[in-house]
């Protein structure tokens, strides 16, 4: 049985992901015009092919991590996570100046709820999850008697 710890990164990280594609439905025309006027810039003609086909990469990266994470005990795949984490907080000083719009705020709460599922990764019983000898809780079915 996956420790208390890993469930509930479980809930806030899937919850973060849940935010993550409703922040791409809102905000879907605002980036592809984005992104076909950068890539025009350069001669090229990218639009809504390329950036749905990227935020679905994207979401299968984080659902392969989330999978390795929470069901397979994998420290890899933690450390990933974090510095995936790490890279996108460079994005937070933009989501913070400026108009506070509604893909803004979903933005801001998908981050907390994504900062609170790695927050679960490194309690005890997390831990002992990733070294491969889950900490047995009372009343386990899975243990022995």
């Amino acid at each position: 049985m996956r420790p208390e710890s890993i469930r509930r990164f479980d809930l806030f990280f899937l919850a973060s992901l849940a935010l993550l594609v409703v922040g791409f439905a809102i905000s879907f025309d605002a980036t592809v015009a984005t992104v076909q006027a950068q890539t025009a810039a350069r001669g090229l003609q990218f639009g809504t092919g390329f950036t749905a086909t990227v935020f679905a990469l994207v979401l299968a990266i984080d659902l392969l991590l989330w999978f390795l994470i929470s069901r397979k005990g994998v420290s890899l795949a933690k450390w990933l996570l974090v510095l995936l984490f790490v890279i996108d907080l460079f994005g937070l000083p933009s989501l913070v100046t400026g108009h506070l719009s509604a893909p803004k705020m979903v933005s801001l709460l998908r981050i907390a709820l994504e900062a609170a599922a790695i927050g679960f990764l490194f309690p005890a019983d997390a831990k002992a999850w990733f070294a491969g000898s889950p900490a047995a809780e009372p009343g386990d079915p899975d243990q022995p008697a």
